[in-house]
């Protein structure tokens, strides 16, 4: 039997959110692109992957994010591999090197963080492209896959996030991505007087 890169006939991939070609996703991989870039959505066994880049975007961009670095430094192997459960989804070039990463979440997110028990939405969260891989696309690789698997994987019909309200070009791509403000917000953790607006869209 032809492989559905052989094929033909065989359904092709539309292209994401930046114009570049999708292929059909084999092994681990939730979604792929012709250049090598993929998706996986990590397991425990990914926990030192998964560590090596949270560390990173905590380092990186201090403040942004719920957590601190001083939070999960001190991480035992177990507490990692405990948080890379099926939650979190990791961009990865073709040589397998991590190039950014989400999480989503469901209705078990504890209310705080905008979703409320017995919902059908899903939250994204903790959203991360590195330096270097920035404007391949890689943002919108893990927005796409996001909304795929909340569709698909987990019966969502809503898709929530949260953006600091400083953050103009992150709000930009959202709302490229189809996600509109909802009215509400919370006050940023770690930045005084800060706050994060809520984005939804329909899935």
């Amino acid at each position: 039997m032809a492989s559905a890169e052989s094929d033909p006939t065989a359904p092709v991939p539309p292209a994401g959110e930046d114009g570049r070609r999708r292929r059909i996703p084999t092994g681990r991989e939730v979604a792929a692109r012709e250049d090598g870039v993929h998706v996986v959505r990590l397991t425990p066994d990914d926990w030192e992957s998964y560590a090596e880049l949270r560390i990173g975007m905590l380092r990186d961009a201090p403040g942004a994010f719920w957590s601190r670095l001083e939070d999960v430094q001190g991480r035992t192997e177990e507490e990692w591999r405990r948080s890379s459960d099926g939650r979190t989804l990791q961009a990865r070039d073709a040589d397998g090197s991590p190039l950014g990463t989400l999480t989503l979440l469901t209705s078990l997110t504890p209310p705080e963080l905008g979703l409320q028990p017995g919902s059908a939405d899903a939250l994204v969260l903790a959203v991360y492209v590195v330096p270097a891989a920035r404007g391949r696309g890689v943002v919108d690789l893990l927005l796409d896959t996001a909304l795929e698997v909340a569709r698909d994987g987990l019966g969502a019909r809503r898709m929530l996030l949260q953006v600091n309200e400083r953050n103009v070009v992150a709000r930009r791509v959202y709302e490229r991505h189809g996600y509109t403000l909802t009215g509400r917000s919370l006050p940023h953790p770690h930045q005084p007087g800060g706050r994060d607006l809520e984005m939804a869209r329909p899935v």
